[in-house]
């Protein structure tokens, strides 16, 4: 296994992480191929995927972002780019803010129209 995380850290297979999570197998392989910037497993030496908790708890926002709050991938993905940076410095100019908002904005929206539409289905 590559020795990335620190020795006490525990590791969780992906099955591990279905139920943790409820988030299906598939679906977890899918978000490593779209979200490669935020989730990559390490891997034993028999190829098997392993998640440190850091890992999960991104798994658990982008289910949250896409399933609850009714982003796009592309949505959460500025979502998790937002939270990350965020997390590591302050804006770099008033346009940068500019953007974001703009981009947070279009994701409401977005997640306006998706509970509205959801709605209408349970309506019917």
């Amino acid at each position: 296994m590559t020795p990335t995380s620190g020795p006490a850290e525990k590791l969780f297979s992906i099955s591990q992480v279905n139920a943790i999570t409820g988030v299906p197998k598939s679906t977890i392989r899918f978000w490593e191929k779209e979200f490669q910037e935020f989730l990559a497993p390490l891997r034993t030496d028999g190829n098997q995927r392993r998640y440190d908790e850091r890992t999960v708890d991104i798994i658990k926002k982008i289910d949250h972002l896409v399933n609850t709050d009714g982003f796009t991938l592309d949505g959460a993905r500025r979502q998790l780019n937002g939270q990350m940076s965020r997390t590591k410095s302050p804006p770099d100019s008033q346009d940068r803010r500019l953007d974001e908002l703009a981009e947070t904005m279009s994701d409401y929206l977005l997640q306006k129209l998706f509970e509205r539409v959801r709605e209408e289905e349970s309506r019917n």
